[in-house]
């Protein structure tokens, strides 16, 4: 089984009407997806994710669920294998698959929960606040009681 973490990098916030920062998948501590200076709509995308995991937790055997970035094809779709494991597989511009590795669901749900809050302690810090926030804030809720 492989170690799962979601990165947000908190010193790469920026907030402009959306609040932007780098955010990744990482497998083993070392192994980013889509890589460590990816940037996105930090806000927008742990929701989905959080959205896409609640729907893995209760999903039968073998069915997918993608974690999205914005940027087009490019996501990580989940493929649960069993209660309490899914099979991770990226999939890049050229929607090429590949495996990234099983890991834990509910290790999964754990690393987005972490970084969700990581996020909206820097957004509370910084005074910063838009709609995404506060939806973030309730869909984070939704999770922490499974």
């Amino acid at each position: 089984m492989n170690h799962v973490s979601i990165e947000c990098d908190l010193e790469s916030l920026k907030y402009h009407e959306q609040i932007v920062g780098n955010i990744a998948f990482v497998i083993n501590y070392y192994d980013y997806f889509p890589g460590q200076g990816w940037s996105d709509f930090v806000a927008i995308v742990l929701s989905w994710w959080i959205d896409s995991c609640r729907a893995l937790i209760f999903a039968p055997l073998h069915e997918t669920y993608s974690f999205s970035f914005m940027d087009g094809p490019i996501k990580v779709v989940a493929r649960k294998v069993n209660e309490t494991e899914a099979k991770l597989f990226y999939v890049d511009c050229d929607a090429r698959h590949a495996l990234m590795g099983t890991v834990s669901i509910e290790e999964l749900r754990l690393a987005l929960i972490k970084a969700t809050y990581q996020l909206l302690n820097a957004i509370d810090r910084n005074g910063w606040e838009n709609k995404e926030a506060e939806t973030l804030r309730h869909t984070v809720k939704s999770i922490e009681r499974l």
